[in-house]
């Protein structure tokens, strides 16, 4: 399946009171990373759209996905874009399997990706002296592109190993 390690970064929790900021791609199949910015939202989601699009992709992968996505339904509705099958694409959350496996055989918190990834591979997310609010009110871009490049990143292995447990390797 084509699939494709999406993280977003916003300014806020809320769809209706803050933007994305920026939109992390990371294509399965050929390693690409793909960072989205634009100062203008509508286009940045219209890019990142026709790359989804354009790439074919059928699966969405992410940590607590759910929330991205919902933040991405909402900024299309408010700009009236055409989604081209990003939302009909089927969806693998790794919080949503640490919580399964948690329910199933302990009553540990899930836990963060951050926690997991340090975990998993002793080095976690890229890490922030400000939040993303503040560095994006700042101007400062590169480091939340640097620090979505790397969320992406730590998400797709996660995901690989998390496939290797399962036996899907």
């Amino acid at each position: 399946m084509n699939s494709c390690i999406i993280d977003i970064e916003t300014e806020d929790l809320d769809p209706k009171e803050g933007r994305i900021i920026c939109i992390g791609t990371k294509d399965a199949e050929n390693g690409k990373v793909t960072v989205f910015f634009d100062e203008d939202e509508e286009k940045m989601l219209k890019d990142f759209l026709g790359y989804f699009h354009n790439r074919n992709f059928k699966e969405i992968i992410g940590y607590n996905i759910l929330f991205d996505i919902r933040f991405i339904f909402a900024k299309c509705l408010r700009y009236g874009l055409s989604a081209n099958g990003f939302f009909s694409s089927s969806i693998t959350d790794l919080m949503t399997i640490m919580k399964s496996v948690r329910r199933i055989y302990c009553y540990n918190k899930p836990g963060t990706l951050n926690e997991w990834t340090e975990f998993v591979f002793g080095a976690g997310k890229y890490p922030l002296t400000e939040s993303i609010s503040d560095l994006f009110d700042k101007g400062k871009i590169s480091q939340i592109i640097e620090y979505n490049k790397r969320d992406v990143e730590i998400t797709y292995q996660l995901w690989e190993r998390v496939q290797k447990v399962f036996g899907h390797d």
